[in-house]
């Protein structure tokens, strides 16, 4: 597995005050179309934070079932892990240390909505899931990025995920 490790802020380990682990999957079906979600006023990856005691394949089996409705099996383990350093997580003030690890499925299950499960902050904003063509898919994180529709360091993100992607696995 790969590890990018993105620290701005040139903080240290002890200088952290909480971490995050998180998960994201790539999800592909076989006309070459990723499903992303559109959630918070962002585009994104779907995935979500591990709960207390959760192993890494339990959460994005988990988040991707609550977020699309579509069930994954865990064959793979994550191809990337990013791990960034914030000094100012998402405007809390907290010192944060953040690991997200990608994981990528191929499946032509639709989206099912009758098997969601979204959270009060999902609700609120509208959360949306659409297919982009994957060889269109760093062409489209850079336009709405210049748009103002994905958050700038969400879409530095992706496009460093799609970069190791295709390095790794090709178009």
């Amino acid at each position: 597995m790969e590890k990018i490790i993105i620290n701005e802020d040139n903080l240290e380990d002890n200088d952290i005050e909480m971490e995050v682990v998180r998960v994201k999957g790539l999800i592909i079906n076989s006309l070459g179309k990723i499903l992303l979600a559109h959630n918070n006023y962002t585009y994104q990856f779907p995935g979500g934070h591990t709960e207390d005691g959760e192993n890494l394949g339990d959460c994005i089996a988990r988040e991707i079932k609550e977020e699309t409705g579509i069930t994954v099996q865990v064959e793979e383990e994550p191809f990337l892990n990013i791990v960034t350093y914030d000094n100012n997580y998402f405007n809390t003030g907290k010192k944060v240390k953040n690991s997200i690890f990608y994981y990528r499925f191929f499946t032509d299950q639709e989206p099912d909505f009758s098997q969601t499960h979204y959270d009060e902050l999902e609700l609120e904003t509208d959360f949306n899931l659409f297919y982009v063509d994957f060889n269109h898919l760093k062409l489209f994180i850079e336009k709405n990025r210049n748009d103002g529709y994905i958050d700038s360091k969400i879409a530095q993100e992706m496009l460093y995920v799609v970069s190791v992607y295709q390095e790794k696995f090709g178009g």
